[in-house]
């Protein structure tokens, strides 16, 4: 009797297991760090899902914990892989076997120094340019605050006398403030040089030119791969969205313009997500080549009934 109660129990137990389990399988989960532009580039993969037929879940976490979570398999997919920077977090999933780096979604970020178009038609082309023109500059160079990477980047660039900069002053501050100070100066038609990144709205809005590196900014003037995360098994799992996610791949300017849309604009990043393929569609024909939808009909056609006008 008491063998027979174990396994009455122990079936009612996996009978409730089981279904909680899988529902909570059948979505995919995205991992997205509060960054606009990844909030928006995640959004629209998702909402590509939904026409497919796939539900879909957005978890906002930072890089660290959507490794670890894919690592246990608690995340599926994750659109930000920024390297070199992320992979001390990356490449020991991708060498256990624990993680795949799908491919480069986005192959033209950069971090560096930007300055005015006007300077740079007045000759500032390079880091080494700058001390040239020292006092068009007024021997300043803006940056965000301190504690930063790139703060950090510049303040050793500086304090090694790279490019002659090493009397310059290094104004740290936040990055709204920054750009309101370099905006204000172009638009004084003052000289500016400042710590830039793109994607970002300032590609955008302002009109901007990124210096070419010298020796010595190898730490701040970097460019990045932007790559595609799943975690193990997801590929078998699920094939075609697989096939998707290997398609996929934005210019930095589309992920300008959407940061530009949803983190300076304020438009909610679903309305940002869904205008941009409603006004793409060949572009994202080229994501859906040979990809079917959940029930085996062609996802092109599916998405493109929904976002057709």
């Amino acid at each position: 009797m008491k063998s027979c109660i174990i396994k009455i129990t122990l079936f009612l137990c996996i009978a409730t297991f089981i279904p909680a389990f899988a529902s909570a399988d059948t979505k995919i989960k995205f991992g997205v760090p509060p960054w606009p532009g990844v909030t928006v580039k995640t959004n629209v993969v998702v909402q590509l899902l939904s026409a497919m037929g796939y539900e879909s879940e957005m978890l906002e976490v930072g890089p660290p914990i959507i490794y670890k979570s894919m690592s246990q398999n608690d995340m599926d997919v994750f659109l930000a892989g920024w390297t070199p920077q992320q992979n001390p977090m990356l490449d020991p999933l991708v060498e256990k076997g624990e993680a795949v780096k799908v491919r480069t979604n986005l192959s033209d970020a950069l971090i560096g120094m930007c300055v005015s178009k006007q300077a740079w038609d007045g000759g500032v082309k390079s880091v080494g340019d700058l001390n040239k023109h020292a006092a068009k500059f007024d021997k300043t160079i803006y940056d965000i605050e301190p504690g930063s990477g790139m703060h950090t980047a510049m303040s050793k660039m500086i304090a090694n006398n790279v490019g002659q900069l090493g009397e310059w002053e290094h104004v740290g501050t936040t990055t709204p403030v920054m750009l309101a100070e370099a905006g204000n100066r172009i638009k004084a038609d003052k000289w500016v040089v400042f710590g830039c990144w793109k994607p970002h709205w300032m590609a955008v809005r302002m009109d901007i030119k990124f210096l070419n590196p010298i020796p010595g900014t190898e730490d701040l003037i970097s460019a990045s791969d932007v790559y595609t995360v799943t975690r193990a098994g997801f590929v078998k799992q699920y094939p075609q969205i697989q096939k998707l996610l290997e398609n996929f791949v934005i210019s930095s300017q589309t992920q300008s313009e959407w940061i530009n849309e949803h983190g300076y604009k304020n438009k909610e990043a679903a309305d940002v997500a869904s205008e941009w393929i409603a006004n793409n569609l060949d572009t994202v024909k080229t994501w859906l080549e040979g990809v079917k939808t959940a029930d085996g009909k062609d996802a092109f056609k599916a998405v493109k009934a929904k976002y057709s006008k």
